[in-house]
């Protein structure tokens, strides 16, 4: 941001904020009840927690960073966005903010609620995007822990196998569901470590650096 690359809108995951609420009140399939509705509100604001201490980080290092819910914009039919207001990420850019999505929950045509992942996001803002960038916790997608320098439609399933289970919970596929929503809407990304935030910089401003390249 400072360098001034201010086109940028930043999507982050539920993390352990939200996957753990959705899997202990089981509302991963739908929210109909009193109760599951409760849950989800209850999901939504650890959710909003998780945002709110992203976008003071980002404060105290003089990025105007501004928060936009999910919950507001999107609308989804059995688990997939059907609608999304993507004109209010677009003014927030040109007015000079950086945009802050996260997963949350949404409004749900046929589950009355349910999950949008930050992934699903991702991949739908990125078709207008010149490029996406996934920060993980690892150097990209690793296989026999090696780093896989290009994943394709064409051989993502030589590598699915690797992609695991973490360890945590993840109620919308972990790497494997990242890739996936890549290569189902079409877009380009870069995996990298965010860990080494270097690396970042560098695919944001276009560099090559250690990571993996996903083509559709």
């Amino acid at each position: 941001w400072h360098s001034g690359v201010h086109d940028i809108v930043l999507v982050h995951g539920a993390g352990s904020f939200g996957h753990a609420l959705v899997l202990e009140h089981k509302i991963d399939e739908g929210v109909h009840t009193d109760e599951q509705k409760l849950a989800a509100a209850k999901t939504h604001a650890a959710c909003a927690k998780l945002t709110g201490l992203l976008a003071n980080a980002l404060l105290e290092e003089g990025v105007p960073a501004i928060s936009l819910p999910p919950t507001l914009l999107i609308v989804q039919t059995n688990k997939r966005i059907v609608k999304f207001d993507q004109k209010k990420v677009l003014d927030c850019l040109a007015m000079g903010y950086l945009p802050i999505l996260r997963g949350d929950m949404v409004p749900d045509t046929t589950l009355g609620m349910s999950v949008c992942s930050g992934d699903q996001i991702a991949s739908y803002l990125g078709k207008k995007a010149e490029r996406i960038v996934l920060g993980t916790d690892v150097d990209g997608v690793l296989a026999d822990w090696k780093v896989v320098p290009l994943i394709t439609s064409q051989n993502f399933s030589e590598y699915e196998k690797h992609l695991g289970a973490s360890g945590s919970p993840d109620v919308t596929g972990g790497m494997a569901g990242k890739i996936k929503e890549l290569l189902a809407g079409k877009v380009s990304a870069y995996v990298a470590n965010a860990r080494h935030p270097e690396r970042l910089e560098a695919l944001l401003l276009g560099k090559k650096t250690i990571c993996t390249q996903i083509e559709f």
